[in-house]
C-alpha cells in the first residue's frame, strides 16, 4: 500500500511565497496541502477545523507572529511544524518549542525534501507510514533505488529491483537484439575498442567502453580484477595466490584469470567475506 500522504498547511502573509511553497510541496508525494493562511488567526481556525498533520509557518505574520500561533494551540491540536522564514535570529526560539525544522527563504525543493525526512522520522509510530518511510529511505540509500520505485516493488511479487541493469541488450552477428542475464555473465574483458562478454557456453563481443560497460553493471557483483579485465564475484570457485601479490581466479571449465596486482585489495576483501 502506498503511504498516505501527510496533511500540511502553508502559513505565510506573502500569496507569492505560498504559491511558490505549495508548487514544491507538490512535488513531494509524501506531502499534501489541504489549506492556505495568510495570517496567525487564520492559522490557529485551520488547525482546529483541519487536524493537519504538518504546518509550514512563516514567523513574520500580521497579528500572532509564527511563534505565538504554536504558543496558543493547544497540544491535541498541535502538528508538526516547520518554521519557513527569511531571518534566522528566530532559530533558537523556534527549536525551543520543539519545531522540527526551520527553512530559510527562498526555500529549493532539495532543503523542502531533508525536511520532510525529518517530519516522517519523527511521525507517530501509530502510524506505520513513519516506520515504513524509514524503512524504505534505509533500503534506497543502500541499494541506490529510488523510495517510489520501492513502493511499487512492495505491491508486487517481483524480486528486489536494483539501480542497475539486470540485463544486457546486445546484438548478434545477424543484428539481432539479444537479451542477456547479467548474472549468466562470468567475465568481460578488452579487445581494443571492443568488450567480450563471456557466458558458460558463449561470447559475445560488443563495441562499447569499459567504463560504459562497468556503469551498468552492480559494482558488488562485477569487480575488476585488470585495467582490461571485469569479473563475476559468484562464479569464482577458488582464488590461488602467487608471488608479488598477484593471484589466480578460477573460474571452472579450465578458466584461469589473472588478478593483477593493482586490484588484488578488492579479491582479497571477497575472499576474506566468505571466511568461516
Amino acid at each position: 500500500m502506498t503511504l498516505t500522504p501527510l496533511k500540511a498547511v502553508i502559513v505565510d502573509d506573502e500569496p507569492l511565497a505560498i504559491e511558490g511553497l505549495r508548487l514544491r510541496l507538490e512535488k513531494i508525494p509524501e506531502i499534501q496541502v489541504i489549506a492556505e493562511a495568510t495570517d496567525g488567526d487564520q492559522a490557529i481556525n485551520l488547525c482546529q477545523t483541519l487536524t493537519p498533520d504538518v504546518l509550514f509557518l512563516d514567523l513574520n505574520l500580521p497579528g500572532l507572529n509564527g511563534i505565538e500561533v504554536v504558543q496558543a494551540l493547544q497540544s491535541d491540536v498541535l502538528p508538526m511544524i516547520v518554521f519557513v522564514s527569511a531571518h534566522g535570529e528566530f532559530a533558537l526560539d523556534a527549536f525551543e518549542l520543539n519545531a522540527i525544522d526551520y527553512v530559510l527563504k527562498p526555500v529549493n525543493l532539495g532543503r523542502l525534501q531533508k525536511s520532510v525526512e525529518k517530519i516522517l522520522e519523527r511521525h507517530s509510530p501509530k502510524d506505520t507510514g513513519g516506520e515504513k518511510y524509514r524503512l524504505l529511505k534505509a533500503l534506497g540509500e543502500s541499494s541506490g533505488i529510488a523510495i517510489s520505485e520501492l513502493e511499487d516493488w512492495l505491491k508486487s511479487d517481483q524480486p528486489l529491483p536494483t539501480a542497475y541493469n539486470q540485463e544486457l541488450v546486445i546484438k548478434n552477428n545477424d543484428f539481432e537484439k539479444i537479451f542477456l542475464p547479467t548474472k549468466s555473465i562470468r567475465w568481460i574483458d578488452a579487445a581494443g575498442d571492443y568488450m567480450c562478454i563471456h557466458t558458460l557456453n558463449e561470447t559475445h563481443i560488443v563495441r562499447i567502453t569499459m567504463k560504459k560497460l562497468e556503469h551498468q553493471l552492480d559494482p558488488k557483483i562485477f569487480v575488476r580484477i585488470h585495467k582490461s579485465t571485469l569479473v563475476n564475484i559468484n562464479c569464482i570457485k577458488a582464488v590461488r595466490p602467487l608471488r608479488n601479490s598477484e593471484s589466480i581466479l578460477e573460474l571452472g571449465n579450465e578458466v584461469n584469470l589473472k588478478v593483477s596486482r593493482n586490484f588484488s585489495s578488492s579479491i582479497n576483501e571477497i575472499v576474506e567475506s566468505k571466511l568461516i
